[in-house]
């Protein structure tokens, strides 16, 4: 697969546009479940270096006068995303519960069991058969899995706030995601197709960006500078 310059170089838009929203979900996390803060700033810490290692390997495709593959690099994405995404799901999930005034539960023991599951069947499909993708399609699945319950998660958030822009803001995100994973798998990846491709991408991490800016802002409005802690607020607050 051949990268211009110019297209690797505007692919480094989603990953900041992506650090921008997750910057704020993490703040709507923490502000409510500090210690479910933790974890969504290591699920979003993973998520963005996933993308900027990706993003980094494209620039070195592109540039460089002897074809560089940097397999690790190009894997990085859905080795780190991966996880970074289930940690998220998980933080927002317990956030959307905790301003329910629902009980949340253990911080650490089910995501990480998770993720460590999942990295154990990936790495026995790989012994299994190094030369086969299933151990990356298993990562892949649960990527795009955690994704669509985080986006989810934000759209129901946003829209139990009676924030219609944030929600719909999501959902853009949330379809455009879907729209690239079909994209990627098209065997033809032109330059015309991954101008495409990074122009959704671009606008998808954009309306993303805006969407959590908006949702911590009238969180902020709605339940103070610092939200109260877990329980404390009547289910029909949102």
């Amino acid at each position: 697969m051949e990268y211009t310059l110019s297209l690797a170089l505007v692919d480094f838009l989603p990953v900041f546009f992506a650090a921008f929203g997750f910057f704020y979900v993490v703040r709507l996390v923490s502000s409510v479940l500090p210690r479910q803060g933790r974890i969504a700033f290591l699920g979003g810490t993973l998520v963005v270096l996933g993308g900027f290692i990706k993003a980094v390997w494209k620039l070195l495709m592109a540039s460089s006068v002897v074809t560089i593959n940097l397999a690790w690099m190009e894997n990085a994405l859905f080795i780190l995303m991966a996880p970074g995404y289930i940690l998220l799901a998980w933080s927002v999930w317990q956030t959307a519960r905790s301003v329910q005034g629902k009980s949340t539960f253990g911080v650490w023991a089910l995501p990480v069991t998770a993720i460590v599951l999942l990295f154990l069947a990936s790495f026995y499909l790989y012994r299994l058969n190094p030369a086969s993708p299933a151990w990356e399609r298993i990562l892949l699945t649960a990527l795009v899995l955690a994704t669509l319950l985080t986006g989810v998660l934000l759209i129901v958030f946003a829209a139990r706030l009676k924030l219609s822009r944030a929600a719909w803001l999501f959902l853009v995100n949330l379809l455009t995601v879907l729209i690239m994973n079909g994209l990627a798998r098209q065997p033809d990846q032109s330059i015309s197709l991954q101008w495409i491709e990074e122009v959704i991408n671009v606008v998808s991490w954009l309306a993303f960006a805006f969407g959590a800016r908006m949702l911590y802002q009238s969180a902020q409005i709605r339940f103070g500078v610092d939200a109260p802690a877990a329980g404390q607020l009547p289910a029909e607050t949102i």
